[in-house]
């Protein structure tokens, strides 16, 4: 077979070798010249004469007698890769081979015309093509087992395959290929001494050798799929037609020694080595899977240490917070005169030491919770979280900045505490140390008054911030425990609370000035309600004392028995006193309220009979000056009510000197025990050492109120707050009632409590109902009283009332007085009001029947025979107490017949009125009704106040019947309402949609 017929290790062959797809070979190989080397090399250079190529062909053969000694140079120059004699001998029979189909060709070759040259050249351009198209069952074969095929017609390849160490080879040829080194570990300088060199590229290597060009036209070297690339140009060739100076070149003799011989390499060691590189990229790859498999679990790594650091810093805040906390416990607590236990001193919090190493823990723990809060906000990894634990993110950010604002807020009250302490402490410790009698030492001077209202401003917008951060808070979602929870949900609802009162106190700081006491000191009268003995404004005042505070500083309360002034007790051994007691005699009741008022005599504990409270306090406080020749500035008078609602924050008072722990449940019983039962001021005398009954039977209570007021002002801070919103709304129940001279205070108390005054408006219907127990006794506690009014209104837009009053008195214990009750009943309407009937009300001197024990004739149990006064058993009426001109004084009085109210002259500017007296025996319930018209007020819709007394809790059913034609109703749809009167007042507006209509409650 000639060289022109023998194909040359085409593409296919050299994909099999290297590896490398056909197609891409012939891109990568060739990429600018896109004509394929296959076919250049078909054409003949004469028609006459072998070809230059066939020629040296057979001269590179015939030198492979020397393959033996080659391969052993080449053994000898590698690196620690031992190749055995055998495979020595393999590759030079192989080269035999070589040489023999060398001179085969050379026989059967025939000369060619020129002419003939492109039909041949065409003919084997498409066997070619046939061939490269697909792989032939020798190339396979040839993958599977590769031997080293040199074309002697076009040697343009030169490669060494799968070595570690390959020696250095020198080539000399005429038209050298492209150089490979493919797949080596170390490849050595390679030294080409070619006059037109071709391309060489190392491939897959890992260590690329240094390649010194020794012709002037070496063309560019690309190392292909290499570890370490440089950076070469591919060859450009203009023809690949073998040029006639080559032709030459390759008659001369060739070099041995730079002319290597064709290596087949054993087919084991290429496995092995095929094996090696799979191995390897196999490696490549298995190290990228599991790096990034393993990268989630380093970000796992790396956001566990960085929960951790967040965790320690919100732990390190905590720290502070409660180091700083500790400061202010322990040492600083004395024993609350009294009440037998420990309890803070308020000067503990005006220690500059302690304060000093509070601001310390505090701005320790506000520097933690400011990067604590800048990594949530805005760090990575939260903002992750925050896609699948959206809430729990937002709660945790929300804490950091509360924490942020909240420490910000310490440090202010701190610094502010800090900078006022040195006039304060001292103050307070004098303030506890001294006794009653020496004057007290104002707390806050006004230049204290302006630091802390300067502090008040910069911490009210802060305090602000928490409440808006507070909103986005879902403690539900964090992993707290209960009582973790319960604190920080105590706390949390104490913002919306604090944030209120700070902005009430920037706007009358003025006003609160005034009230502290700052300028000069303020005195208050304070007056206990006793709502067993129903009054005007809540109940009898027994009891009376001065309030004064002196620049924040208040003094001690100390209540006296007013009976001691104003009554006469010589019979039980207690006259009254020289002084005051003669002022009262032959006192009337003012103007205004003389022509009911029962009683000869009037003073102080009879002051609050007026409806509206104001007025009652201006009475009060005239009588008080007229009595006592002193001047106040107030007055402050609340029911055993309130009294409760503090104990319930404040917990149990124990009086030890009694051996009496006193709770809200037990209070009125334990008071009425030691005032009023015999058993109990007998105690009370041997206890304090008193035989003055009068003076004895109230000194139990002075102990319960003292230790009271003790006890609130040496609250914590945290159950101060919570005292005063329920100071606030204890106003609006007027279970604490409060008047003051400054007009600016006053109207500020009605606007956030209330001012119990007595509506006089004209724009609406309005009903006040007024209870006096005027008995002298306690019934009132076993007295029920219910209210139901039906309202009908015209189309005048006129409102006509029936009004029924039921009230049940069961006696079920000691009412220590007279049993029968008498009610003094006033019902307030609008001005205009006009009495259309009446039933229930003493018609006076008209006696009707009696009890056994009276001449007049027995009463029934059905006493008027219309169902207005129904009793159980025996009617029992008995004695009453001294009224003026009260025809059976000191005498078994009788029940006088039933009738409209007798007075109708209002004892309130702007009301109208209807009163008169109710009198009950006990077991007996009375039904009062009322029936009055209200002219049209006002512009629709139809609008009712209905206020409520103070210490009365009455069951109120109310129904209002619109205009006929207005809505579409039955008699059950009916708009009404069903509830109770606890002290607070009710707004009533009728509401007409779509010929429905509904009642609206406020």
């Amino acid at each position: 077979m000639g060289a022109g017929d023998r194909r040359p290790a085409g593409p296919a062959q050299e994909a099999c070798m290297l590896n490398i797809p056909r197609r891409k070979l012939y891109s990568t190989a060739f990429p600018l010249n896109k004509t394929r080397p296959g076919r250049s090399r078909l054409v003949p250079a004469s028609s006459s004469v072998r070809t230059d190529d066939a020629k040296e062909e057979d001269t590179t053969l015939a030198e492979t007698d020397n393959i033996t000694e080659e391969e052993a140079s080449l053994t000898e120059a590698g690196d620690g890769e031992d190749t055995s004699l055998a495979e020595t001998n393999e590759m030079a029979d192989e080269a035999s081979s070589l040489a023999e189909m060398g001179d085969a060709g050379d026989d059967s070759s025939s000369p060619v015309e020129t002419d003939d040259v492109p039909d041949e050249g065409a003919a084997l351009a498409e066997k070619d093509d046939a061939k490269e198209e697909d792989l032939s069952l020798a190339d396979i074969e040839m993958c599977k087992a590769p031997s080293l095929e040199v074309d002697t017609q076009d040697t343009s390849d030169i490669a060494e395959m799968e070595t570690h160490k390959t020696p250095s080879l020198e080539v000399d040829t005429q038209d050298a290929g492209d150089v490979a080194e493919i797949e080596t570990h170390k490849i050595p300088s390679l030294a080409l001494d070619s006059k037109d060199g071709g391309d060489l590229a190392d491939e897959e290597t890992r260590k690329t050798p240094s390649v010194a060009l020794a012709s002037p036209d070496a063309h560019d070297i690309v190392d292909q799929e290499t570890h370490k690339t440089p950076s070469f140009s591919p060859p450009v060739s203009q023809d690949s037609v073998v040029p006639p100076d080559a032709e030459k070149a390759a008659a001369a003799p060739p070099t041995p020694d730079k002319t290597p011989a064709p290596v087949k390499m054993p087919a084991q060691k290429i496995k092995k080595r095929k094996r090696a590189r799979i191995s390897r990229r196999k490696q490549a790859l298995l190290l990228v899977l599991t790096c990034m498999m393993l990268i989630p679990s380093f970000i796992v790594v790396f956001e566990a240490v960085n929960a951790f650091m967040l965790y320690k810093q919100m732990q390190d805040g905590l720290v502070h917070l409660q180091n700083a906390q500790a400061l202010f416990r322990g040492n600083g607590s004395a024993t609350t005169r009294g009440l037998g236990q420990a309890q803070p001193l308020l000067s503990v919090y005006f220690d500059t030491h302690r304060l000093r190493r509070a601001m310390v823990e505090i701005s320790a723990a506000h520097t933690d919770f400011v990067s604590l809060s800048n990594k949530l906000d805005h760090s990575d990894s939260v903002a992750l979280a925050a896609n699948f634990m959206s809430s729990r993110v937002s709660t945790l950010r929300a804490l950091g900045h509360i924490a942020v604002v909240g420490t910000a807020v310490a440090q202010q009250v701190i610094q502010t505490t800090i900078e006022v302490a040195p006039s304060v402490a001292p103050a307070l410790q004098l303030g506890i140390a001294s006794s009653d009698t020496l004057p007290i030492k104002p707390y806050i001077t006004p230049s204290v008054f302006q630091k802390i209202t300067n502090m008040l401003d910069t911490i009210t917008p802060l305090i602000h911030d928490m409440h808006v951060y507070a909103r986005n808070l879902a403690l539900d979602t964090l992993p707290l425990s209960e009582k973790q929870h319960h604190t920080l949900a105590s706390l949390l609802t104490l913002l919306p609370v604090l944030e209120t009162d700070l902005l009430q106190a920037r706007g009358f700081k003025n006003e609160l000035r005034w009230l502290l006491g700052v300028d000069e000191p303020r005195t208050f009268l304070v007056e206990p309600m006793d709502r067993a003995e129903l009054r005007a404004t809540g109940g009898f005042t027994g009891q009376f004392g001065d309030l004064i505070f002196s620049g924040a500083h208040m003094g001690p309360l100390k209540l006296a028995n007013v009976g001691k002034y104003e009554e006469d007790h010589t019979i039980e051994g207690s006259p009254p006193d020289k002084i005051v007691y003669p002022k009262i005699i032959g006192q009337n009741a003012p103007a205004a309220y003389a022509n009911w008022w029962p009683v000869g005599n009037f003073g102080l504990r009879d002051a609050n009979l007026s409806a509206d409270f104001p007025t009652s306090a201006r009475i009060a406080m005239d009588r008080y000056e007229y009595e006592f020749n002193k001047k106040v500035d107030g007055v402050v008078m609340f029911t055993p009510t309130l009294i409760k609602q503090i104990l319930h924050i404040t917990g149990p008072l124990v009086i030890s000197s009694y051996q009496e722990t006193i709770t809200e449940y037990n209070l009125e019983d334990r008071l009425h025990y030691y005032q009023l039962d015999n058993k109990g001021i007998r105690r009370e005398e041997i206890v304090e050492h008193v035989e003055d009954t009068q003076i004895a039977r109230k000194l139990f209570t002075q102990k319960v109120t003292a230790a009271l007021f003790s006890k609130v002002t040496h609250l914590p801070f945290d159950k101060l707050l919570p005292m005063a919103n329920q100071m606030l709304q204890s106003m609006k129940g007027k279970d604490l009632q409060v008047y003051v001279k400054n007009p600016q205070l006053e109207s500020l108390i009605g606007l956030y409590g209330s001012t119990a005054s007595l509506d006089r408006s004209t724009s609406h219907d309005g009903l006040f109902i007024v209870q006096s127990n005027l008995s002298a006794s306690k019934a009132s506690q076993y007295v029920t009283t219910s209210v139901q009014d039906a309202i009908t209104l015209d189309k005048k837009g006129g409102a006509t009332h029936n009004l029924q009053v039921t009230l049940d008195y069961q006696q079920r214990g000691d009412v220590y007085g007279f049993d029968t009750y008498r009610d003094y009943l006033r019902v307030y309407v609008p001005i205009n009001s006009r009495l259309l009937t009446g039933n229930g009300f003493d018609q006076y001197a008209r006696p009707y029947c009696g009890d056994a024990q009276s001449r007049y004739r027995p009463c029934l149990p059905d006493v008027y025979g219309d169902g207005s006064l129904i009793c159980a058993g025996p009617v029992k009426i008995g004695y009453a107490t001294s009224y003026l001109h009260d025809p059976y004084a000191r005498k078994d009085h009788p029940l006088d017949a039933i009738g409209s109210p007798q007075n109708q002259q209002s004892d309130e500017a702007g009301r109208a009125m209807f009163g008169g007296w109710v009198v009950i025996p006990k077991n007996c319930v009375m039904k009062v009704t009322l029936s009055w018209y209200v002219p049209p007020m006002g512009e629709q819709p139809y609008s009712l106040l209905l206020q409520a007394q103070a210490g009365v809790s009455s069951p109120l059913n109310l129904a209002i019947h619109p205009t006929p034609g207005t809505c579409m109703l039955s008699r059950k749809d009916t708009p009404h309402f069903s509830g109770s009167m606890d002290g607070r007042d009710m707004s009533f507006t009728l509401q007409a949609r779509r010929s429905r209509c509904s009642l609206a409650v406020q």
